[in-house]
């Protein structure tokens, strides 16, 4: 295998944290145990949008991927890759009809191996069926640098089931293996946790991309110099109840907004009117609230709102919209519904994030996709801007708060953008990922 310069290739640590072995730790090992030991089977999350001509239309997850894949083809490697692709319940059933094969063409990873291809600039293999991969598996340069693509893990329904046998299969195919698939960590699945169970714990790693949202995403290592601000969004407080409970033994700051502040500030006694508000959560509500005070963390909700009397459907005309307080003598009256934070607001979110070392922002402050409710998350996304350039880390994660990154053409202007979902969620809630658990710790 060629010597390589990749000392910049993996994040730096906060002091205290334990880092996981990596997927630099895997080839070097590689190379001490057989240096004719050439392919690492990589899990790798290619589940990207495709339109009905089969055509990708956003290829970030597989850009995502593609600092670990080069890694190993430039240390001499094959990468053999292994993902799954939307939710294919007809083809788990494995019945023999026109609506099934619809689905298994449009869920097939082959333009996806394509595509790869055009951005590797080199053939990628694609082998047909991930349980019969062994032929195509034994056409890798035996040398290295050959890439193969297995057909969706989840055409088999043993993918999610962790079944051992269907794991089994999988890590026959490779020498070590590379969890690359951030997000699929939460998943105890078969290319998840299984793969890494049945082979030797110094022949599996992390990838870069896993590597970095670990980085980003672990707040269970701050130093006392550290100022850490959360800003949680959302529609309900019960999906975003344990990112919140998780979030406030870290942060110093929380700041609450979207549908789920309103529960917050119906718990304080102020009138939300027509906003959305999830009465069974209110009691929870005052709970967070008394355990913020009492460590000493400062909860910072939205002090007006900007009201609409209906949801909107399209652009609303400003006139047509009214700005509320939100205090215990004022409120939002009824009929009227809060669908994005006010200028008071936004100018006290502004004043709560300055001197932090650290932002984490999961959730829009309104409806953002929708004139003039867009206000509110477009002043803040450009706060986090100006403050990351002033020298804070800040991170982005969840689907809605990189949508209004884009829309308001500031992807490029904040630390680190997550590419979890609900691994995104679990991590910043502090629980522990099946996927990095099933990773073992480097030891020098």
């Amino acid at each position: 295998m060629s010597s390589v310069d990749d000392s910049n290739l993996m994040p730096s640590l906060p002091p205290g944290a334990t880092r996981k072995r990596n997927v630099l730790d895997v080839l070097e090992e590689l190379e001490k145990q057989d240096s004719n030991k050439r392919n690492v089977l990589v899990r790798v999350d290619f589940n990207v949008p495709m339109n009905k001509q089969g055509e990708i239309t956003d290829d970030s997850r597989i850009r995502g991927a593609l600092p670990t894949i080069e890694t190993i083809l430039r240390h001499g490697c094959n990468a053999i890759l292994m993902s799954h692709m939307g939710r294919p319940k007809l083809v788990q059933k494995n019945e023999d009809n026109e609506e099934t094969t619809k689905e298994k063409e449009s869920l097939s990873l082959k333009p996806v191996a394509e595509h790869l291809g055009n951005l590797l600039n080199q053939d990628v293999l694609f082998a047909d069926d991930c349980l019969n991969a062994q032929a195509t598996i034994d056409k890798l340069d035996a040398n290295g640098g050959s890439v193969a693509l297995l057909e969706n893990l989840r055409f088999y329904k043993q993918e999610e089931k962790n079944d051992k046998d269907f794991a089994q299969t999988l890590a026959n195919y490779a020498d070590a293996f590379v969890n690359d698939a951030f997000g699929t960590c939460h998943r105890a699945h078969a290319s998840v946790s299984g793969v890494p169970a049945l082979l030797d714990p110094k022949l599996c790693g992390i990838g870069c991309l896993v590597a970095s949202e670990l980085a980003y995403l672990d707040f269970s290592n701050v130093s006392d110099s550290d100022k850490i601000a959360a800003i949680i969004g959302g529609s309900k407080v019960s999906t975003k109840l344990p990112v919140i409970q998780g979030i406030l033994k870290s942060a110093n700051v929380l700041i609450l907004q979207g549908g789920l502040a309103f529960t917050f500030l119906k718990a304080q006694g102020i009138s939300v009117g027509s906003s959305l508000l999830e009465d069974s959560m209110i009691d929870t509500a005052k709970d967070l609230l008394e355990e913020a005070k009492t460590s000493g963390k400062e909860m910072v909700l939205p002090v007006d709102a900007v009201c609409s009397q209906s949801f909107p459907s399209g652009p609303m005309d400003k006139a047509d919209t009214q700005t509320f307080d939100l205090t215990p003598e004022a409120g939002i009256p009824e009929g009227w519904m809060g669908l994005d934070i006010g200028p008071k607001s936004v100018e006290l979110f502004a004043e709560k994030l300055q001197g932090t070392t650290k932002i984490v922002f999961n959730g829009p402050a309104g409806v953002f996709e929708v004139t003039p409710f867009d206000e509110g998350t477009r002043e803040l996304v450009k706060t986090i801007a100006k403050l990351t350039k002033e020298g804070t880390v800040s991170v982005v994660g969840g689907g809605d708060s990189v949508a209004a990154l884009e829309q308001f053409g500031q992807t490029d202007s904040v630390s680190y953008v997550s590419t979890g979902g609900g691994a995104t969620l679990e991590l910043l809630a502090g629980d522990t990922l099946p996927g990095v658990a099933a990773i073992a710790d480097y030891e020098e």
